[in-house]
């Protein structure tokens, strides 16, 4: 047995409502979650619910309620697929077999959830492939689920509605320390984000300009291209790019850019570059892991429990009303309060 750190990514899941005059983009209703994912693992057969693309594969095998009525604890599990491969006996250092192109090595990712805030907690996958874009990718490869839902929703809480193409988002936390480290600069020579051009889904005023620019360049023979920086850059002398820390905030809080980054002088007079590349929270906790290199899930649990209840960034919503009480084919939700 041995103890080690286990990191655990933050996201805030958000289900969107438009009011007829806005957009309520920040809330979060359970209720609608709890019965998407249900649907997905009561009707949908495992073989036709697993979601692969870029040779990477997940599926949501679990989701239920803990001993905490507020917490619900899942998994999905992911691998990588796509290259024959050799196996070998490690100690050994003789091959044992191959491993065919569409199997790959199975992972269990596991999960918690904040019924009251949408906060979600993941297991880091070994494999990289449960993340904030690969879910949500998960989540709209299953959209069609939640139309008998939406249709009754938007006829029993009229004038909102919900839109099939934009009922249940994944949204990255930023990370603590990164919008106060931006203060420790004197001078910032310059400041840039990324745009991914392959997820990009909803086109903010900036990123349509940037997506006008590589249209451009595609037109005119550069191919190959999957991302974009767009950088500000000072070219005073003693003068400082300003502005940085709130126009940052606006772009992160749109959620439509990849990355983020500053490069500057601090008032040390160190120079120094930081970035906020994929972003995201992320937490540590202890675990202890069994002969077999193999985590204790109550360990896990119980250390995604902490955060919920003492480290949660999104602990201001628990206090927003959720909307509840939706009835779908004669079947009522299950006995909740909010």
């Amino acid at each position: 047995m041995a103890i080690k750190p286990l990191t655990i990514l933050g996201y805030e899941l958000t289900t969107p409502k438009f009011t007829g005059d806005s957009y309520d983009i920040d809330r979060f209703d359970f209720e609608t979650l709890y019965y998407f994912f249900n649907k997905i693992i009561n009707y949908v057969p495992l073989k036709e619910r697993a979601f692969k693309k870029y040779n990477k594969m997940i599926n949501l095998i679990s989701f239920n309620q803990t001993e905490d009525a507020n917490l619900y604890e899942g998994v999905f599990i992911t691998a990588r697929y796509g290259k024959e491969q050799e196996i070998i006996d490690i100690l050994e250092q003789v091959g044992t077999g191959l491993k065919p192109k569409n199997h790959g090595v199975k992972n269990e990712v596991h999960f918690l959830i904040d019924r009251r805030t949408g906060l979600l907690l993941l297991e880091k996958d070994a494999e990289n492939v449960a993340g904030k874009n690969f879910i949500y990718r998960f989540i709209r490869y299953h959209k069609n689920l939640i139309e008998d839902y939406q249709t009754v929703f938007n006829k029993q809480f009229d004038p909102l509605k919900i839109h099939k193409n934009n009922f249940l988002k994944v949204i990255s936390l930023p990370p603590k320390t990164f919008f106060e480290e931006i203060k420790e600069f004197a001078t910032v020579k310059e400041a840039y984000y990324f745009l991914d051009i392959d997820k990009l889904e909803l086109k903010s005023n900036e990123a349509s300009n940037v997506m006008y620019l590589y249209d451009k360049a595609k037109e005119n023979g550069m191919n190959g291209m999957n991302r974009v920086k767009v950088s500000f850059e000072n070219t005073i002398k003693k003068s400082s790019v300003r502005g940085i820390q709130n126009y940052f905030k606006k772009l992160f809080e749109s959620q439509n850019f990849d990355g983020i980054g500053v490069k500057g002088k601090l008032h040390s007079g160190r120079y120094r570059t930081i970035e906020l590349e994929n972003i995201q929270r992320a937490f540590d906790i202890e675990v202890e892991y069994n002969e077999n290199g193999l985590p204790s899930l109550s360990d896990i649990t119980n250390g995604m429990t902490e955060i919920v209840l003492k480290d949660n960034p999104i602990s201001y919503k628990r206090t927003i009303q959720q909307y509840e009480g939706v009835v779908v084919n004669g079947t009522k939700k299950e006995d909740r309060k909010v």
